[in-house]
């Protein structure tokens, strides 16, 4: 009798042991499938060889600078969409809002929930085991977010840092509100919810904020693979293969770090991120239909906007501008210059046609301090104005004596100042 339960039991381990096997043999072909099966590089080259700017109307995309964190172009920007996986990029911005802040590190551990193992399954995933009492430190889950976008890491991360998803997803929506933007829900911090929703532009700030300020998050989006090890565990590492062509098929060599998506409503989407020079955009793409196309355009959208847009210093703080008139100063012009530098992202072929017009206040007399603001330098484009910085004084200067004063008085009755 003994013997037969015992042989029951482990029928049960076994059948358990094996369907497990099954599921993860499973999930793992058809990442490999995904990963591979739908890119191709000479289809994605050939759409690219033919592919303009102009000719991308149709397609909802939008590029940004990181270091204004300001959108260069986009068409279709604004649309709401479901963006899936990119999601995540919020997910990695908190995280590393967090690890600037100091309330976490890189090397943090915590414990793997509940929810987050059952949400991931049936979705990509490294198989985070919480029944075992598994634990992982912040760095393991950031890389498994950018490598293979891993469900069960992201969710464990956010709930981790949230205290649960629900307040983590309060986190994502009042960094979007902070960001300003406007087309953009978030519900989970994974991208499985079809409910949330964002669009190009809103995707392109997140990730220009996100790679602008915190530039070592690079070292892990360039990662394509790697390997999950389940330390606290014992058990067998995850393989983590990345669906990302650019750097993963050497697509786009420029780009050094991408996250892809895909929903099965809204198609295939990615952001990416390329420098050159001094300058560094983010560029992204949604809803495309087969992932060759989406390789092309992203690599057409970024090289278009490295090459015909730089953010440029229109002046800088504390540049001499003019001497203007000080009423009753022991001198009659006091010295002015800019009180702060002045940006603004521009088509290089505008940088040389910025004008520019210098406003004084009429008012301004001695004596005065240095620094005391006498008017404003106005930057314009075709008549629309680009931006301003403040006019200062950039001397002290003290009143003249009466005799001085009461000279130029009589110097300027007959019209001889």
């Amino acid at each position: 009798m003994k013997k037969r339960m015992m042989n029951k039991m482990n029928k049960k381990i076994f059948l358990r042991a094996l369907s497990f096997a099954l599921s993860a043999l499973c999930a793992y072909f058809a990442m490999l499938f995904s990963v591979s099966a739908d890119f191709s590089r000479d289809e994605a080259n050939a759409i690219y060889r033919t592919l303009t700017i102009d000719g991308m109307e149709e397609t909802k995309y939008a590029s940004a600078d990181t270091e204004s964190v300001q959108l260069i172009t986009s068409a279709n920007g604004t649309d709401r969409v479901n963006v899936g996986n990119l999601v995540k990029l919020m997910t990695l911005l908190i995280t590393f809002e967090k690890i600037d802040s100091g309330a976490i590190s890189l090397t943090t551990s915590f414990a793997v929930t509940k929810h987050a193992q059952d949400v991931s399954v049936g979705k990509v995933r490294v198989y985070l085991d919480n029944g075992k009492k598994e634990t992982i430190r912040v760095e393991q889950a950031v890389e498994a977010i950018c490598i293979n976008g891993a469900q069960d890491a992201a969710c464990a991360l956010a709930e981790f840092i949230g205290g649960n998803e629900e307040q983590f997803v309060a986190l994502m929506n009042a960094e979007a509100l902070r960001l300003k933007l406007k087309n953009t829900l978030f519900t989970d911090s994974t991208g499985i919810d079809p409910e949330q929703y964002s669009c190009a532009e809103d995707i392109a700030i997140i990730m220009a904020e996100l790679v602008g300020k915190y530039p070592e998050v690079l070292s892990y989006m360039n990662l394509t693979y790697g390997m999950f090890k389940h330390e606290s565990t014992g058990q067998s590492d995850t393989e983590m293969v990345s669906s990302n062509p650019l750097n993963r098929k050497k697509f786009y060599e420029g780009s050094d770090g991408s996250m892809t998506g895909y929903s099965s409503s809204d198609k295939y989407s990615i952001a990416c991120t390329a420098p050159k020079d001094e300058k560094r955009v983010v560029s992204v793409v949604l809803g495309e239909t087969d992932e060759n196309a989406r390789a092309a355009k992203v690599r057409k959208l970024a090289e278009y906007s490295l090459a015909n847009f730089t953010y440029t210093k229109l002046c800088t703080a504390g540049t001499f501008v003019k001497k203007v008139d000080i009423y009753e100063g022991k001198n009659k012009k006091i010295r002015t210059e800019t009180s702060e530098s002045l940006y603004v992202l521009l088509n290089v072929k505008d940088v040389e046609r910025v004008k520019t017009s210098i406003v004084v206040n009429e008012d301004l007399k001695a004596p005065v301090e240095e620094g005391v603001v006498c008017g404003y330098v106005v930057y314009y484009l075709d008549g629309e104005e680009l931006g301003r910085t403040e006019l200062v004084t950039a001397e002290s200067m003290t009143r003249a004596n009466w005799f001085v004063r009461l000279i130029r008085k009589i110097l300027a009755f007959f019209g001889l100042k």
